[in-house]
C-alpha cells in the first residue's frame, strides 16, 4: 500500500508500507476465520455502515504499522541502515555514532528546528557507540518546522529493552517501548494526533529482508473529523530489497472502533497485503467481522483497484459486491 495510507495518517513517521498476496484458494463471500480473541465485536455491518467501517479500519489498521517507521524519523533508521538521518531531528550524525546530544548519560537538550519551533531531547545512554538495553530517550516537539511541509507537536518517549548485532553492518535486532502522547502532525491538508503506547521490534539480520513489527493494547488517532481507537493490535512489516523498487509485505491484527460507526470490529489479513514501492497493494485480503458474525473483506484487485464483499447477517454469503478504488476507499 506505500506509504500514501501511513502518510495519511502519521506523515512525520516517513513511510511505514502495507502488503499483500493472493492465495489460490477462493476469496468470495463473507466468511472467514473467526475474529481475533479479544473484546467483544459490537460494531454493526450494514448497508449504511460498511463503506466507513472499511475505510476507517484500513486507515486505523495501517496506522499502527507506520510507528514501525519512526525510526526513520528519530534516527534508529540510520542506525539500521548504515546511513545518515534525513528527517526530523535525530540521534544520528554519522553510520553507527550518536550525536553529541545522546552522549550525555542525562540531561536535557533543545535543538531549534530548521525553519520554526523547536525540539527536547532528554534521557539516559549508557554507551555513544551502542544501544543498550535501559537506553531511553524522550522526544517533546513544539510547532517544530523543518521544512519538511509538515508542523511537529508532542511527545514520544523511547525505551530501548533489546539489543544485539552491528550497527556499522547494518544488521541488528532492536527492541523498543515506545509512549506516544499528543503527537500531531499538521499538513497542509490537514492534521492527524496520536497517543497510546505500543512495542516495536526491528530486526535486519538476515539482509536483504527486514522485518518490523508493532503490537500494543491502545493507539488512538484523531483528525479532527473522526478519532479511531485500536485495541489489542499488532502488526508485521517485511521490506524486501532484493529487488527494485522494494517489495513490501504487511500483516495485521486488532480491533478498532470509530466515532464514525457504532462499536467494535475486529480486523485480520488471511492473505497478507503486498505492495511494490509506494503503491498501493496489488494482492492480499483483509477480513473484518462486526456483530452477529458480519462481515466484510476487503480484497486488493491491482494497486488502483480494489473490491469489498459484505455478508450482512453472518450466513458466510456476500449480499453486497462493491468495487472503488484505493484512493477512494482511503480518503472517503
Amino acid at each position: 500500500m506505500g506509504d500514501r495510507i501511513v502518510k495519511k495518517n502519521s506523515a512525520a513517521l516517513a513511510a511505514a508500507i502495507l502488503t499483500l498476496i493472493f492465495s489460490g484458494c477462493d476469496s468470495g463471500g463473507g466468511g472467514g476465520p473467526a475474529p481475533p480473541p479479544g473484546p467483544p465485536v459490537t460494531g454493526t455491518i450494514n448497508t449504511a455502515s460498511v463503506l466507513a467501517v472499511t475505510g476507517r479500519v484500513i486507515d486505523a489498521a495501517f496506522q499502527s504499522g507506520g510507528f514501525g517507521s519512526i525510526t526513520n524519523f528519530v534516527g534508529l533508521t540510520s542506525v539500521a541502515t548504515g546511513e545518515p538521518m534525513t528527517l526530523g531531528k535525530g540521534i544520528v550524525t554519522e553510520p553507527g555514532v550518536w550525536n553529541a546530544n545522546s552522549m550525555k548519560p542525562v540531561g536535557s537538550d533543545d535543538q531549534l528546528c530548521d525553519v520554526s519551533g523547536s525540539v527536547n531531547v532528554s534521557g539516559n545512554i549508557e554507551s555513544p557507540l551502542t544501544v543498550t538495553a535501559g537506553d531511553f530517550l524522550d522526544y517533546l516537539w513544539a510547532s517544530c518546522d523543518d521544512g519538511l511541509g509538515q508542523v511537529i507537536n508532542g511527545l514520544i518517549g523511547m525505551t530501548f529493552t533489546e539489543f544485539e548485532g552491528n550497527l556499522l553492518a547494518g544488521r541488528i535486532l532492536l527492541r523498543v517501548s515506545l509512549a506516544i502522547e499528543d503527537f500531531q502532525v499538521i499538513e497542509p491538508t490537514g492534521f492527524h494526533t496520536t497517543s497510546g503506547d505500543l512495542a516495536l521490534t526491528i530486526d535486519s539480520r538476515t539482509q536483504p529482508l527486514t522485518v518490523v513489527t508493532t503490537m500494543g493494547s491502545t493507539l488512538m488517532v484523531t483528525d479532527g473529523i473522526s478519532t479511531e481507537t485500536l485495541t489489542d493490535f499488532s502488526s508485521t512489516f517485511t521490506e524486501d530489497t532484493s529487488v527494485f523498487p522494494a517489495n513490501f509485505t504487511k500483516e495485521a491484527t486488532g480491533r478498532v472502533s470509530s466515532t464514525l460507526f457504532n462499536g467494535v470490529v475486529s480486523y485480520s489479513t488471511p492473505v497478507a497485503f503486498q505492495a511494490t514501492g509506494d503503491g498501493f497493494p496489488y494482492e492480499g485480503e483483509l477480513l473484518v467481522f462486526g456483530t452477529n458474525n458480519s462481515s466484510v473483506r476487503i480484497i486488493a484487485i491491482d494497486e488502483d483497484t480494489v473490491r469489498i464483499e459484505a455478508d450482512y447477517n453472518g450466513d458466510g454469503a456476500s449480499d453486497a459486491t462493491i468495487e472503488t478504488t484505493w484512493a477512494a476507499l482511503v480518503n472517503g
